[in-house]
C-alpha cells in the first residue's frame, strides 16, 4: 500500500500495458509510391478525418471536396470547380481503380475506407503522405493521453519511412513512463520485434526519434 509521503509519478514507468493492450489498437502503415504519386495504407483514421488533417494545415483553399459512400466511404479533394460530368468520370474511377487520381488531372487527393476500419489514401505530393501518417502517429499517442496531441515533424516522419515502407506499432511494445511514452515500431507484419522507436515527450508535447 502507497504511504502517504509516496506519489505516482515517483515511479519510472506507468502500469499501463494492461490497459494498453485492451483500450489502443495496433497502427500499421504502409507507403507505396505509384505511378500518380503515393498510396498511404494507414490501420486507423476514417476518410473525414484524414481530409481534416490537410484542412487543418490550409491545403484546401480553393478546393472542391466531393465524397459518397457505398462499398466505401470516400472523400477526394479536386483543385478548381467541378462540373457533373467530371464528379460522375471521379465517382466511377473510386469505385473501380486501383489508382483513381487517373479521373482528374487537378484531383490531388483520393481517401477511401477500407475492410479494417482504416484508409486507402491516394496522394500527388510525398509531403501530404508524410502529413497523413503524422497525423495517425499523433491519433495513436493521443488514444493513450486521452487527449490530442501535436503531430510529429514531417521530417521525423520522414526519417522513420527512410528505414522501411512498413511501420507496425503494436500497443505491447508501447511503453509509458511519467514524462515521456516510448514508441516502438516494428518493419514486419508479424512477430519480429520493434527496430526502432519514436519518442513523445508529454510535458513539451513534442516528438523525436530514440
Amino acid at each position: 500500500m502507497m504511504n502517504e509521503h509516496e506519489n505516482l509519478n515517483d515511479s519510472p514507468q506507468w502500469n499501463s500495458e494492461p490497459s494498453l493492450a485492451g483500450l489502443v489498437k495496433p497502427l500499421r502503415i504502409r507507403l507505396t509510391e505509384t505511378a500518380e504519386g503515393w498510396k498511404v495504407e494507414l490501420s486507423s483514421l476514417s476518410p473525414g478525418d484524414a481530409m481534416m488533417a490537410f484542412a487543418r494545415e490550409d491545403l484546401l483553399e480553393d478546393s472542391t471536396i466531393l465524397c459518397g459512400t457505398g462499398a466505401k466511404d470516400w472523400v477526394a479533394c479536386i483543385n478548381g470547380p467541378v462540373e457533373v460530368a467530371d464528379a460522375d468520370a471521379i465517382l466511377k474511377e473510386v469505385n473501380s481503380a486501383e489508382l483513381p487520381l487517373v479521373a482528374d488531372c487537378r484531383m490531388q487527393s483520393v481517401i477511401t475506407s477500407t475492410e479494417n476500419e482504416g484508409v486507402s489514401a491516394h496522394l500527388r505530393e510525398y509531403d501530404e503522405a508524410l502529413l497523413l501518417i503524422a497525423n495517425a502517429l499523433a491519433q495513436y499517442v493521443g488514444s493513450i493521453m486521452k487527449k490530442s496531441v501535436s503531430i510529429p515533424d514531417l521530417g521525423l516522419v520522414d526519417a522513420l519511412l527512410e528505414q522501411s515502407d512498413l511501420l507496425s506499432i503494436k500497443p505491447i511494445e508501447t511503453e509509458v513512463y511519467s514524462t515521456f511514452i516510448d514508441i516502438g515500431i516494428s518493419t514486419s507484419d508479424g512477430s519480429v520485434p520493434a527496430s526502432m522507436a519514436a519518442i513523445y515527450d508529454i510535458y513539451s508535447d513534442s516528438w523525436h526519434c530514440d
